[in-house]
């Protein structure tokens, strides 16, 4: 069976961008739709856990893709959240997809919500978003200065060392530490031993663009906490969702704050929340398998 240790990279192209993705889990076409898989701030699709994505891909046929200039992809990568959610649709399109589900995890669950606005009826069958927010508008937690500082410090830097992920993913416990070392061994699992693939890292890894594409990135999420860029972001049009939602988050979120999990949920028309204990951003590693069911049972 193919797994995300196993998957061959696919490319598709678009008019002015190479999309990489990978496709396993049962068949489409057996009836079961497919869950489209979007990514945190600078992540390619290798720094999915495996854990999470086969305990889910055992059930369901999974996507999962780099998009514009992240990873294998070509182009330039997007300084808007909505310019990431076009191309996901351009994407999806390229695919000849016609009904597909969206897991949205951090900044990947920004891109989903607008995904979910913007995409053709029922193109959008259900949706779950993880450690993630609305954009600007009221009751939404901003981050303060030395927070926004401490997690620049750790999101930001030339390489991710495991000490930056545990600060931006995990809680400040024994128990959320060790599962911090564990998600850690767990990304490296995919090597060109498993896949006959080189690792991608993150955007902008080493400064190797200069750090144009982490900027850029950097420069999106701040469209998306700004009460200027506000008409383009998702607060205002949350009531327009009206596909079942799943939402997830820790128990104390140090990267997005929990409380902005709450907001979306009262926003949205058909969402459920479920919070983790002894967790925060990256609750969805720490419990990988837990979470991996409740989201089989949500899209089933």
């Amino acid at each position: 069976m193919t797994t995300h240790q196993t998957a061959k990279t696919q490319y598709i192209q678009s008019k002015d961008i190479t999309y990489a993705y990978r496709q396993f889990g049962p068949k489409s076409n057996d009836g079961l739709v497919p869950l489209l898989f979007l990514h945190h701030f600078r992540a390619s699709m290798d720094w999915w856990d495996p854990l999470l994505i086969n305990s889910i891909a055992a059930h369901r046929p999974v996507i999962l893709f780099d998009n514009a200039g992240v990873g294998k992809s070509r182009g330039k990568v997007d300084s808007s959240v909505k310019d990431m959610a076009s191309h996901a649709l351009d994407f999806l399109k390229l695919l000849g997809i016609n009904e597909v589900d969206v897991l949205g995890f951090s900044m990947g669950g920004f891109i989903a919500q607008i995904l979910a606005l913007e995409a053709p009826k029922g193109l959008i069958r259900r949706l779950i978003i993880a450690g993630s927010s609305p954009s600007w508008g009221s009751g939404v937690e901003q981050r303060d200065e030395a927070r926004s500082q401490e997690i620049n410090a750790n999101a930001a830097g030339a390489e991710a060392k495991p000490e930056n992920m545990q600060k931006l993913f995990f809680y400040d416990s024994e128990s959320s530490h060790a599962a911090a070392r564990a998600y850690w061994s767990r990304i490296h699992e995919r090597t060109k031993e498993t896949s006959g693939e080189e690792r991608t890292e993150l955007v902008s890894w080493q400064y190797a663009d200069g750090g144009e594409g982490l900027q850029n990135m950097a420069n999106a999420l701040g469209r998306w906490s700004s009460e200027e860029q506000r008409a383009e972001g998702s607060f205002d049009r949350l009531a327009e969702v009206k596909v079942p939602v799943l939402i997830g988050q820790g128990k104390d979120d140090f990267t997005i704050s929990t409380v902005n999990s709450f907001v979306l949920q009262q926003k949205l028309p058909d969402a459920r929340l479920k919070i983790w204990p002894d967790s925060g951003h990256g609750f969805l590693f720490q419990f990988a398998e837990e979470f991996a069911g409740d989201v089989v049972r949500f899209l089933s």
